[in-house]
């Protein structure tokens, strides 16, 4: 006799691999579905976001607006510093000789201060062969971003004609400085 032997059905093996694939599919359409419409903002919250922002826009031109009305308003303004050094954060006060010359038979003087001061004082030395011929005082005058002395205006009568040294001392609060140039007459 022929024996049979029986053969075990191995189908289920396969079913069952097929459903623990749908399964995890499954899973993971639901997962990306869920993430996609979780972080998609709706209709309700894009209004809102667009009227925000356009309430914030009218704010800034508000703003813009009253800032331009109180500029001159403001004397103490920051003023960008472009290029090199802030002269205001230096030890020391420095300048320049922005004219001098004689109108009106006046000798007129006129100093530019690189630093922004409030106060001080500027006092002038004319000098000849390094003796002092004339001096006088002024007062230091703020500007927009530096400062001044109020200026200079000496009889020439008072010195004489020739070639003088100017000598330009500042002071304001603990720092000083020396200004120097020259005049001819």
């Amino acid at each position: 006799m022929i024996s049979k032997k029986r053969r075990r059905s191995k189908k289920w093996i396969s079913w069952l691999i097929i459903l623990i694939l749908l399964i995890a599919a499954s899973i993971v359409c639901y997962l990306v579905w869920d993430n996609y419409f979780n972080n998609k903002p709706n209709e309700q919250e894009e209004q809102e976001q667009t009227i925000s922002e356009e309430k914030k826009k009218e704010k800034e031109e508000v703003i813009d607006n009253i800032t331009e009305e109180n500029n001159d308003e403001v004397d103490d303004k920051k003023v960008i510093q472009y290029e090199g050094d802030d002269p205001n954060l230096s030890e020391e006060l420095s300048g320049s000789v922005t004219y001098a010359g004689v109108l009106n038979d006046k000798i007129a003087i006129r100093v530019n201060i690189d630093q922004y001061l409030s106060d001080g004082i500027c006092v002038l030395n004319l000098m000849s062969n390094g003796d002092t011929v004339y001096d006088e005082s002024a007062n230091i005058v703020n500007s927009a971003s530096t400062a001044t002395c109020e200026g200079f205006d000496v009889p020439v009568s008072n010195v004489g004609t020739g070639a003088y040294g100017i000598e330009i001392r500042i002071t304001s609060g603990e720092k000083s400085g020396i200004i120097k140039g020259e005049v001819e007459i």
